[in-house]
């Protein structure tokens, strides 16, 4: 059974300019609006025309990495802001990544449409 998370979006060429140019997804046209491959055979489908699109107040998507620390400071080079510590229930690092989530270092994000995404990575691989 294949899984993966639907996102709603307002604007389909902003939305794939933010998972296809700063996160680096590769993505194709699928019906209804588009679907973008991570790593994994991992899929995320974004759909267009939602005008509740980004009204989640948590995560949709949560993206595995091995450093999340290094992936951070690469999206940061991109143009990604990630959440601060006025916005989280959580103590956050210089760089924004969790210190008090036992066993994980997680990085909080927004899509252009406020939808919340997670960069994260265990412990003991970075």
């Amino acid at each position: 059974m294949h899984v993966g998370p639907v996102i709603a979006v307002t604007d389909l060429d902003r939305a794939r300019d933010f998972y296809e140019g700063k996160l680096g997804l590769t993505g194709e046209e699928t019906p209804g609006g588009w679907l973008v491959h991570g790593d994994d055979n991992t899929v995320i489908y974004l759909l267009a025309g939602f005008t509740d699109a980004g009204s989640a107040s948590w995560p949709l998507a949560s993206f595995r990495v091995a450093d999340a620390r290094a992936a951070v400071r690469m999206l940061r080079s991109r143009g990604v802001r990630f959440l601060g510590r006025d916005e989280l229930p959580f103590e956050l690092d210089d760089d924004g990544i969790s210190s008090d989530t036992s066993g994980l270092r997680v990085a909080w994000m927004r899509d252009p449409d406020g939808s919340v995404l997670t960069i994260f990575s265990h412990t003991t691989s970075s």
